[in-house]
């Protein structure tokens, strides 16, 4: 596994200065293995903002430490490094460039950093020039995999792209463009949109719904006799391919594609298009999907090591349950299953967690204080953004949400990141407000009230001044009225932050459970306060981020737990001390786990509780959140757009 990663740490893991500064243009470091593997060998490793929070860990975290441990401290980029630290420091580079001397460094640059280990075994075995051309030309059929010379089809080039996009793998600017380039002499190809359905998942996954309703709309013109050749309309559709449509059948199955809806199937409609076409009562084709996704889990836990893994088993873990909740099933199995993700997840955030604090925020995000500084990379000029922070949103309930605004006309550019633990709102939802760790604000880690300070200090820090950002909370819960919402009617607004805390009132008086947040969400969906609001954003000019600051969690009571004053702060499924002794006594007494100060304050000490289990009387169901399990801690982050002027078409 090591590969190309054994050259960056035998440059640094002999090195005896007692600070390393590492700067690393070329986001080498942005490596779990990397930083695992040099932490095994007595560095902590921490990449440097600013100063501010720099100075912060190093005094709470790394200090005490530095006569047993040396600190590895990495840049991404040129910036003034405090003098007192930079002339204890033994400075050293790392590049692409060393690691890959045969290829084009201006088209490396470009690959993704989770391709490394393909590009470094297929470099070994290059014996073309470093020109651009060649380099270029080697990693889109070595690396990638990608025949662009044997697609002259639109079923064979559907192929390519649905195995792609699967693995929401973005292939460089640079790639996509020669493909574009490629593909647009492909006579069979010149009427698509290459584009737009290479260059974006969305798009695609859009326009492989609308090309499967009119194949399905085609089907009933069939059976109504307004169509007579049934082979020809099955076989010219490029859907019908064997590769294409076994493809589609796993999307449909996890959700990735959306059915067509209110249709009855003909009976002269061929088996496999039955998957694509949703059914009022079908059991068959309900355990169909329920045992794909249950092997599907299992078979990917046994292979999660990296944060990434976790993305896909949640992903997967969702549309599992939406499709219980939909047919109103119960299956012992999913629970067995669910209770094995979250032991194997909950150890990988005890012993792994605290590498994510290392990461940088590009090219994605990882935990939610990396949010703000995402939207503020990717902002274009003067453009208006606007962050919608659904609190207490797990990814189920925000499938449910998905699918009603894909129902309105909207689409999602989506990804996954990491709460904050303890999943508390004051906690996660601070640092995604302020675009910083926990340890920055511990004199208001027990409260919101700072949230709109530190958003206009964060965008401020970022070059807007205050009066063009706006925070506004509380929203959701009241009729919708353009009037309320602080974006639309302070018309100098650039920036927006919003919290709608509605889901969160559900799952804290959840009477029923799950079935009570779904019912309830469905009744707020409906009232079209979500729906009005995304539109008016979009219609004055917002581009639009949702997020959420954690999630929450199926739980049983063990019992209240009674300590009065001793205990800081009081959750369902947390304990916070400030007292070490207090909190090591009640460590020893209680079911509970002890969680590492992973980016937290100082004499902040966190006891969570085991996973399903809650600190309210014995036997009593509860929805909750506080823990580290995985419904917690990954919630989703996504880009939302009206179909409409979005350039993805009707």
């Amino acid at each position: 596994m090591l590969g190309w990663r054994k050259h960056i740490i035998d440059k640094i893991q002999f090195q005896q200065a007692p600070i390393i500064l590492v700067l690393d243009k070329d986001n080498l470091l942005n490596d779990e293995f990397v930083l695992k593997e040099l932490q095994s060998q007595g560095f902590d490793a921490i990449r440097f903002e600013d100063s501010i929070t720099f100075r912060f860990l190093y005094e709470q975290q790394y200090r005490a430490n530095m006569s047993e441990r040396q600190l590895l401290i990495y840049v991404n980029e040129d910036v003034v490094f405090p003098y007192e630290f930079q002339r204890k420091a033994l400075s050293i580079k790392v590049s692409l460039q060393t690691l890959f001397p045969k290829f084009s460094a201006n088209i490396i640059r470009q690959v993704d950093r989770e391709d490394l280990d393909v590009l470094y075994t297929v470099h070994q075995q290059y014996q073309g020039t470093s020109s651009e051309r060649e380099t270029l030309e080697y990693i889109i059929k070595h690396v990638y995999k990608i025949p662009y010379e044997m697609i002259d089809s639109e079923a064979g080039l559907y192929k390519i792209l649905l195995s792609i996009h699967y693995q929401t793998k973005q292939l460089p600017n640079i790639v996509q463009d020669y493909l574009i380039e490629k593909w647009l002499r492909v006579p069979a190809l010149k009427s698509l949109p290459l584009k737009q359905i290479i260059k974006s998942q969305t798009f695609f996954y859009h326009f492989i719904e609308r090309s499967w309703q009119d194949l399905v709309k085609q089907c009933l013109q069939m059976e109504q006799g307004q169509i007579n050749d049934a082979f020809f309309m099955y076989e010219s559709s490029p859907l019908a391919n064997n590769d294409v449509r076994r493809l589609m059948n796993d999307l449909f199955l996890e959700g990735k594609l959306s059915k067509v809806k209110g249709v009855t199937i003909p009976d002269a409609v061929p088996e496999w298009m039955r998957m694509g076409i949703e059914e009022v009562s079908n059991k068959e084709k309900v355990d169909t999907q329920l045992k794909y996704l249950c092997d599907k889990i299992v078979n990917c836990l046994s292979s999660a090591t990296q944060y990434k893994d976790w993305f896909h088993i949640n992903d997967l873990i969702a549309e599992l349950k939406v499709a219980l909740i939909k047919n109103n099933s119960h299956v012992v199995k999913v629970e067995k299953i669910l209770k094995d993700v979250n032991s194997k997840f909950i150890h990988w955030m005890f012993n792994q967690y605290h590498t994510l604090t290392s990461l940088p925020p590009y090219p994605k995000p990882k935990l939610v204080h990396h949010i703000p500084h995402v939207m503020s990379k990717n902002r274009q000029g003067d453009e208006k953004i606007a962050l919608l922070v659904l609190d207490g949103m797990n990814f189920v309930q925000w499938r449910m949400v998905q699918s009603f605004l894909k129902e309105k006309d909207f689409l999602f550019e989506e990804q996954q990141v990491y709460a904050w633990v303890p999943t508390l709102t004051s906690v996660s939802r601070q640092a995604i407000f302020s675009g910083n760790i926990p340890i920055t604000f511990g004199k208001t880690i027990q409260t919101t009230t700072a949230e709109e300070r530190l958003w206009k200090s964060f965008w401020e820090n970022q070059g807007v001044l205050k009066q063009y950002v706006t925070y506004q909370k509380g929203l959701g819960n009241e009729n919708y009225e353009r009037n309320n919402i602080k974006a639309l009617k302070q018309r100098s607004t650039k920036i927006y932050g919003a919290v709608i805390d509605v889901i969160d009132r559900f799952t804290h008086h959840a009477v029923l459970g799950e079935k009570s947040i779904t019912s309830n969400i469905t009744i707020w969906l409906q009232t079209n306060y979500l729906v009005n609001l995304l539109s008016d954003l979009t219609d004055a000019g917002f581009s639009i981020y949702l997020t959420s600051d954690h999630g929450n969690t199926d739980a049983t009571g063990v019992g209240r737990i009674s300590e009065g004053v001793l205990v800081e702060q009081k959750g369902e499924r947390v304990r916070i001390y400030n007292d070490m002794t207090l909190y090591e006594d009640a460590a020893s007494k209680l079911p509970v786990q002890k969680w590492p100060s992973i980016g937290l304050p100082e004499n902040y000490h966190v006891l969570l509780a085991e996973y399903g289990q809650a600190f309210v009387p014995k036997s009593q169901s509860i929805v909750t959140h506080g823990g580290a399990s995985i419904e917690e801690v990954i919630v989703p982050f996504v880009k939302v757009q009206k179909n409409e002027g979005s350039g993805l078409g009707e």
